[in-house]
């Protein structure tokens, strides 16, 4: 086996789609969003002769928190193929360590129920700090029922909402226009304040925008009412699944249910594409209890779980991301990590 660097886009894409689970951060386009923030990101692949065998989407992060080599939803390989399981470990090892790393960070997107089978592989591997890295545990809607059957799954309130948002004459735009980046950024910015988030910047987010435009993957949906815009989403497309990623609404309008109609609006053109789930993406810790999942009182996405449930569906979820440490620094990453999530209330 042998490590190289892919230049071809086509190359990359078509083993990421041949994948039982995909996401946009997998994607070539996300590799070039990546590099347009001044980072270095690498989209290296595993051969054995002539053939691809498997991905390695590589940024190298140097931040607060510390020096590492991060994997988003990667490596991405068949885990079964133990003896390529081994290739990886030990060559990202060497490679962090010669390139002055303190660790490696991997999301792959392993069903939970599977993690044990690669123990023995990753015994090397902590659990990382983080609460839910890069959306492990999601909320994902099957579209490829009829729209009746769509809603008739949905929460009694959730159709109202729907409804009553159309009833009020909330109208929907679905647009690719840069300019209209400017309202989607108002509006964020609001929310932001009055969720006390994390706020991306102004230029990640329409560098990200920007990065997936070329390839129709994604659309920016704003919602106006009474000649303002009060709510905006923007949804990604990328292999079987739409993903709803960014998004906000103002407080001023929060009695218009714009979201709800939002929504659904992105599940319809979702459907139209072909696509065949919507990945409400990250959700709050949940518990089974009956037929139903709860979600764990008091978590900071508590409400916005609470939104994404009600249009059915149901969680799906991913190995929790594991570190790989090679320097003792990786201790000051773990303890200033540990902190933050504190302080986040996780």
């Amino acid at each position: 086996m042998v490590i190289k660097k892919i230049t071809n886009k086509t190359t990359w894409e078509d083993f990421v789609l041949t994948q039982g689970y995909n996401s946009h951060f997998q994607s070539w386009n996300w590799g070039e969003f990546e590099r347009s923030q001044g980072n270095k990101f690498e989209n290296l692949g595993i051969y054995e002769g002539s053939k691809l065998i498997g991905l390695l989407p590589t940024k190298c992060v140097r931040a607060r928190r510390g020096k590492y080599l991060q994997l988003r939803h990667g490596p991405i390989f068949d885990f079964s193929d133990t003896k390529l399981l081994k290739y990886f470990v030990d060559f990202i090892y060497k490679k962090a360590k010669n390139e002055g790393f303190w660790f490696v960070r991997i999301s792959p997107l392993i069903p939970i129920e599977d993690e044990e089978k690669y123990s023995n592989e990753l015994s090397g591997f902590k659990p990382c700090s983080l609460h839910n890295n890069d959306s492990e545990l999601t909320w994902i809607l099957n579209i490829t029922k009829g729209e009746d059957d769509i809603l008739a799954n949905m929460r009694k309130n959730t159709r109202y909402y729907i409804r009553k948002a159309e009833r009020d004459g909330v109208k929907i735009e679905k647009t690719k226009d840069l300019d209209k980046m400017e309202e989607f950024w108002q509006i964020y910015q609001n929310t932001v304040q009055r969720q006390k988030w994390a706020a991306y910047s102004r230029e990640y987010i329409t560098k990200e925008f920007q990065s997936f435009l070329a390839d129709d993957q994604i659309d920016l949906y704003l919602a106006k009412y009474n000649g303002k815009y009060i709510a905006a989403s923007l949804i990604l497309y990328y292999g079987k699944q739409a993903i709803y990623h960014h998004s906000g609404s103002l407080s001023a309008y929060s009695k218009i249910p714009a979201s709800y109609l939002i929504q659904w609006e992105a599940i319809k053109e979702s459907r139209n594409r072909g696509l065949k789930y919507y990945n409400f993406w990250g959700i709050a810790p949940i518990e089974k209890v009956g037929e139903e999942y709860e979600i764990e009182e008091g978590h900071p996405w508590e409400g916005l779980s609470f939104f994404k449930q009600g249009f059915g569906g149901g969680p799906r979820q991913f190995m929790h991301a594991k570190d790989l440490p090679v320097s003792p620094l990786y201790n000051l990453t773990r303890i200033f990590e540990r902190v933050e999530k504190k302080s986040r209330g996780y």
